[in-house]
């Protein structure tokens, strides 16, 4: 009998992690049944049908119009396409109907449970146990991430694209003091999330270079042209992905209307108030302030892993680029989330007043969590 320990066991972190995202799952796929589909979200469904075909027809117009994300198109059209696929094997015949809303937004939904298990391993890993249960907690009761999920819009794709940039790029710099060997999946998996988050929002994936950039180059200052060269590979690995969403089709390319204008630097509140419209998204933002007043008066607090996801958490909202309702600050909640998760868990420390305060630190994260979950049931209740 091998006397090796398993690499990987679960333990009861593991247990409590999978029943908070079985219960982020069932509550997107109730919204995902229930919301009934928009005109948008049709036309997304139609539009990524077409670009899932042949369109061999000379003179054929492309699908995409300016401001289209195409990998939103395609998430919503593939399984409507492998449903169709399936039922001409079967010589089902069938008319037009409109489609499926389980078809068409059930690829979000994965996209919103996949960000919700790499947010648990970055903040577990980042703050521990406790500081990983308050930020999964907060995301799987959040009714703006739930509505990202349950409903076909680039923002969850885009969410979780930048996630994994961010933190695929702080987990580069941090090995580029290793063998080059130990590099190489680490930069397939950053070109491979560039492109991605490109595919989803071209404007999300600069952003997610420019914090890339500077949080690589912060953390390996010996090593830092070779973090640009690691950058380059990435950039062209993403840009190979990203011309593959379309197929290599320069017609499409030239239809979604890429290029910037001057809607791009419009700076506007409107983008953090579309938030507030949302139930939930008040008490978001005052639980980020609340987080944020303890970044700034206790020093304790101020480290690299608090930091990092607090700057991003605050310029993501702001940055120029053309988004649909919203989408900016979803793109920034997950990050918030795990910024409040790290100050609740230095909260949670024994050096913290040696620990008296403990019990009422506890309490306020039961109540919040607890604030949340009320708060994603009620949007239930009206779906």
């Amino acid at each position: 009998m091998s006397t090796h320990a398993r690499r990987f066991q679960i333990h009861r972190p593991q247990k409590i992690a999978a029943v908070l995202l079985l219960i982020f799952l069932l509550q997107s796929l109730w919204l995902l049944a229930h919301l009934p589909l928009d005109m948008a979200e049709t036309r997304a469904t139609l539009a990524g049908r077409a670009l899932w075909s042949n369109r061999q027809l000379l003179g054929a117009s492309s699908p995409l119009i300016a401001g289209d994300s195409v990998l939103t198109l395609r998430s919503a059209g593939v399984l409507a396409v492998i449903a169709k696929y399936w039922q001409a094997q079967n010589l089902e015949f069938s008319i037009y109907a409109a489609p499926s809303r389980w078809l068409v937004r059930l690829p979000f939904a994965c996209f919103g449970l996949w960000l919700g298990g790499a947010l648990w391993w970055v903040s577990r890993r980042l703050y521990g146990d406790e500081g990983g249960y308050v930020a999964l907690g907060l995301y799987c009761f959040s009714p703006p991430m739930l509505l990202a999920s349950a409903t076909v819009a680039p923002a969850i794709l885009a969410a979780w694209g930048l996630f994994g940039l961010i933190f695929t790029a702080i987990g580069v710099a941090h090995t580029l003091y290793a063998p080059p060997r130990r590099w190489r999946p680490r930069i397939v998996l950053l070109g491979v999330a560039i492109g991605v988050t490109a595919g989803a929002n071209l404007a999300a994936a600069i952003a997610g270079l420019v914090f890339a950039i500077v949080f690589m180059l912060y953390l390996a200052p010996g090593r830092r042209f070779a973090s640009l060269g690691i950058l380059l590979v990435s950039s062209a690995i993403a840009t190979l992905i990203f011309f593959s969403f379309f197929g290599f089709d320069s017609h499409d390319l030239s239809a979604a209307g890429l290029s910037p204008n001057l809607e791009y630097l419009g700076l506007t509140w409107h983008r953090v108030a579309e938030l507030l419209a949302v139930p939930g998204g008040l008490l978001e933002i005052i639980a980020f302030i609340c987080a944020l007043v303890v970044f700034l008066v206790w020093t304790r607090t101020r480290y690299f892993g608090n930091f990092a996801p607090l700057l991003i958490a605050l310029l993501l909202p702001w940055w120029p680029g053309r988004f649909l309702p919203g989408a900016s600050a979803i793109w920034a909640l997950p990050f918030a989330f795990v910024f409040v998760g790290g100050i609740y868990a230095d909260l949670l420390e024994p050096g913290f007043f040696a620990g008296r305060f403990r019990p009422l630190v506890v309490t306020t994260a039961f109540v919040l969590v607890g604030a949340s979950a009320v708060l994603s049931f009620a949007l239930l209740a009206k779906a």
